[in-house]
């Protein structure tokens, strides 16, 4: 029984995965209305401050204009044109230092509640060590090895 027990432990031992870790993840917000996004970046930054996760201030960015000017009837003369404006809204904020599970359970609460009308683009920026084959390559060629 108790071999057992140590061949599970030592197979659990062997399979240990560790958490990712994340140097910074960017987040970009665009929206048509500038109170709804103001209102949603403050949201996010309360959930960064309860959960204890730093994070960079709101930057705002000038806001992008599309104009699209249409006949108002299908056959209409030129003289009955319409002018639409869509004013596009973006902010950008910043999550530093968060370990892959603190980082899905703060996306998905701040994904789930983001409001109608709002856009989210994640960018991650994961930490790694480094490939077996560059750290063979560079103890092989290192001062102490030459000498």
């Amino acid at each position: 029984m108790a071999s057992v027990r140590n061949l599970v432990a030592d197979s659990a031992a062997k399979n240990i995965e560790h958490d990712k870790l994340f140097k910074r993840i960017d987040l970009e917000l665009r929206g048509h209305d500038p109170e709804v996004l103001s209102s949603y970046t403050t949201f996010v930054s309360n959930v960064c401050d309860h959960l204890e996760i730093e994070k960079s201030q709101v930057t705002e960015t000038p806001h992008l204009k599309w104009l699209l000017t249409t006949l108002k009837d299908k056959f209409a003369k030129k003289k009955y044109k319409v002018q639409y404006e869509v004013r596009t809204y973006i902010r950008f904020m910043h999550v530093k230092y968060l370990t892959g599970s603190t980082a899905s359970t703060f996306l998905e609460y701040i994904e789930r509640n983001i409001p109608e009308g709002v856009a989210m683009k994640i960018t991650y920026t994961e930490i790694c060590n480094l490939p077996k084959t560059i750290t063979s390559n560079s103890t092989a060629n290192s001062p102490q090895s030459l000498q």
